[in-house]
């Protein structure tokens, strides 16, 4: 008698995810299939593998999530990709730029992007992100407020095998969370390469160094000064405690410890255009003038940079292209949920204003 051939091993979520399917093919469009709860329940395995099994049927067209109500069996012209794009706060221009390019990005493949404005207030952007498994999405972009708290709340809900994308910080490739930023390094050497040219040799920078973008400014452009001039520019590193918050206090109190040396920087970078715009004020508050005493450069080309007095040099981040190279990341993570995760790096300008002038002998 010949032995029985050893029957493939399959896993829980892919048997769940088949016996689904068996009870779609015999079910009408809006039909339930219950609960991911009730479904656990009943095929006696873990949420987890439940929502596995779901998500499996979900990205097949197959299903669709309710929020607080279930899984249905999906009708013709459904949408059945329901992502969540999370800001700490929708007034910041940049967080509105990717959005909008974000949801029109999604709506191009089908897919409906709701806008989660979370007000300025970083707890409720924490739980925002702590509710994704459970809120009837398939996916999220989180635009990033670099803090420790943000991160661990992305990479706990990324644990759970929710895909997640983060704009404007890199988690690394040793975690499952794919990340959207600008060219930071390049933007800092540009800005290094621009103001040394224009003849300045005592350079300083202002800016928020828990932020790794920052750092990769600050990196980019104190490596390429120092090349240039021979000298490493001064740092003033201002610790915004509320991530959301204006950190004007902090950025005089820089602007004061400057304007007090016997040597006095001629350039000042700083690490983004809200900064500079206080550092310009402080200035003038000061009796200095920019650019005619002291030149200043920004970073990130908001909208009110052309319109300071002087108007703002600065870098520009291309936050459109951002948000659409976040929803490519997202649907790549949701193809592949257990690869690392990958980095886009989107590439930045140099924008010439009156704020940065030639030094004078």
């Amino acid at each position: 008698m010949k032995a029985d051939k050893k029957q493939k091993w399959v896993a829980p979520s892919a048997r769940i995810a088949n016996l689904l399917r068996e009870r779609v093919a015999s079910l009408k469009p809006g039909d339930s299939l219950g609960t991911e709860v009730a479904i656990a329940e009943e095929c006696d395995v873990s949420r987890m593998t439940a929502r596995k099994a779901v998500n499996e049927l979900v990205e097949a067209g197959l299903v669709e999530r309710r929020a607080g109500v279930g899984v249905f069996v999906r009708g013709v012209g459904n949408v059945t990709r329901n992502w969540k794009f999370i800001a700490g706060n929708l007034l910041w221009d940049a967080a509105i730029k990717a959005a909008g390019a974000a949801r029109r990005e999604a709506a191009g493949i089908g897919a409906e992007l709701e806008l989660r404005d979370c007000g300025g207030d970083v707890k409720t952007l924490l739980a925002e992100i702590a509710a994704l498994p459970d809120s009837g999405a398939t996916g999220a972009i989180v635009v990033s407020v670099h803090s420790k708290e943000l991160d661990a709340a992305v990479r706990a809900v990324a644990g759970k095998g929710f895909p997640v994308v983060v704009v404007d910080e890199d988690l690394g490739t040793k975690t499952n969370v794919s990340s959207v930023v600008a060219e930071n390094d390049i933007g800092g050497r540009l800005v290094a390469e621009q103001i040394v040219r224009a003849g300045h040799r005592r350079l300083a920078f202002i800016g928020d160094l828990v932020a790794d973008t920052v750092r990769e400014r600050w990196s980019g452009f104190s490596k390429l000064a120092a090349e240039l001039t021979g000298e490493t520019p001064l740092k003033y590193d201002v610790k915004g405690e509320d991530r959301l918050g204006d950190w004007g206090t902090e950025v005089r109190a820089a602007v004061v410890r400057i304007a007090k040396r016997k040597v006095r920087p001629t350039a000042v970078f700083c690490s983004c255009d809200a900064i500079a715009r206080h550092a310009m004020r402080a200035f003038t508050e000061v009796g200095l003038s920019v650019p005619d005493d002291i030149s200043l450069v920004g970073f990130d080309d908001d909208p009110i940079a052309e319109w300071t007095t002087p108007a703002l040099t600065t870098i520009r981040q291309d936050f459109s292209a951002m948000g659409r190279e976040a929803v490519k990341a997202l649907v790549a993570r949701i193809a592949k949920p257990a690869a690392p995760g990958a980095t886009v790096a989107v590439p930045v300008e140099f924008v010439a204003r009156e704020s940065l002038a030639r030094r004078k002998n």
